[in-house]
């Protein structure tokens, strides 16, 4: 496997400066979270008023970005033309509900000067492998019928998969992105760190193998990093293509060795050189005691992997570990400040963002979370306090 050696992590001598901008502080809204199941999908004013409720929770911590997670399953939480509507908005897959989620979302995120990410899932299709839980319009199970097109949809980790290695695929997610920016004022498009599912060789084998056999020289794991590096920079030209504001961001796993041996993400690369993405959001979901990936080492290794100034780095917080197993988490340890205040000693620092909103609106975290406010910004000015989605990019 390949490993980013920390010798390379640790031996950036150019720094970048703070980014320009008012800082972020967002939070993750997972599809659970989203979900309408209980109520039947719901209707407009149902889900306007969940939306509402949940955002003004948001408002009142000094939350300024939302990652709504609108394609979670190879699948749609607004009516799409590619995918079908989400089981996790009446419990089955392609039953519609008539309304459209992401539109309020926009506007309810907007109204409260909110921006709001469209987070998308690029290759993940299902947790298991019944094809009956998928609909018929899912274009997982369209190409699983046909001899010519199997191979492009994958088992692995116990689930389906699109294959990361079919460019075909990569058309599919990117075409569903342009929809959605063509559809949506929004502020940004959002994927996180599922790449490549499986480190076995059986994942894209069809395609090495293929690759190979047309003079391809790289080793597997190597030609794997390129084969998700390009997914990476023609999604980026395609938002921009669509929306030169629009943001791309990436929230890649917050060990950067465990990017390259298990998910193939050239992180060092998407930080280092212009064209792949405009944030980087790490998930640095560990404690300051943890014994692999201490919380302020890994903020400062992160930090050094932004090499030009082009990328904005914005740390991803535990939220949801308060209270758990860790006795650093513990209520009243106050360990989120902690993290934010180290997050903010990097030289880059852009920002942090909390996974997620249930353990931020949880009353009975709320004394870790009261502070978020005053421990994120610092002083801006009105210009920059209007500035919504920008992705600093040059």
């Amino acid at each position: 496997m390949l490993m980013l050696s920390s010798c390379t992590i640790l031996g950036k001598s150019q720094k970048s400066k703070k980014p320009s901008g008012k800082e972020i502080s967002a939070v993750w809204i997972s599809y659970n979270e989203l979900s309408m199941k209980d109520e039947d999908g719901g209707d407009e004013a149902s889900f306007r008023e969940k939306i509402g409720e949940m955002f003004d929770n948001c408002a009142e911590l000094g939350i300024n970005t939302v990652f709504a997670q609108v394609r979670p399953f190879c699948d749609a939480m607004y009516p799409s033309e590619i995918f079908p509507w989400s089981a996790y908005l009446t419990g089955y897959q392609g039953d519609p509900v008539y309304y459209d989620p992401l539109e309020i979302m926009v506007e309810e995120a907007h109204e409260r000067g909110m921006g709001l990410h469209a987070w998308i899932n690029p290759f993940r299709v299902s947790f298991d492998t019944d094809l009956d839980k998928l609909s018929k319009k899912n274009p997982a199970k369209i190409l699983l019928s046909d001899e010519k097109t199997k191979n492009r949809v994958v088992k692995a980790d116990g689930g389906l998969y699109l294959c990361p290695a079919s460019t075909d695929n990569h058309k599919l997610i990117i075409d569903g992105v342009r929809e959605i920016i063509q559809n949506y004022n929004v502020d940004g498009i959002h994927i996180d760190d599922y790449f490549y599912p499986s480190t076995d060789e059986s994942v894209d084998k069809v395609y090495y193998d293929d690759y190979k056999k047309n003079g391809g020289k790289l080793f597997h794991d190597k030609w794997r990093l390129d084969v998700i590096s390009s997914f990476v920079s023609q999604m980026y030209t395609a938002i921009k293509s669509e929306n030169t504001d629009c943001v791309f961001s990436i929230s890649p796993a917050g060990n950067i060795n465990n990017n390259y041996e298990e998910e193939y993400a050239d992180v060092e690369r998407w930080c280092s050189e212009r064209g792949y993405c405009d944030w980087i959001i790490p998930q640095l979901y560990y404690g300051f005691e943890d014994e692999v990936v201490p919380f302020d080492k890994a903020c400062d290794n992160w930090s050094k992997l932004d090499t030009i100034g082009a990328v904005r780095m914005i740390y991803g917080i535990a939220a949801y570990k308060i209270n758990d197993s860790d006795e650093e988490f513990e209520v009243g340890n106050g360990i989120i400040e902690k993290e934010i205040s180290a997050a903010k000693a990097t030289d880059n620092y852009g920002g942090v963002s909390f996974f997620s909103y249930s353990a931020l609106a949880n009353p009975d975290f709320s004394e870790e979370f009261k502070n978020i406010k005053s421990s994120v910004f610092t002083e801006t000015t009105a210009e920059e306090e209007g500035e919504q989605g920008s992705g600093d990019t040059e």
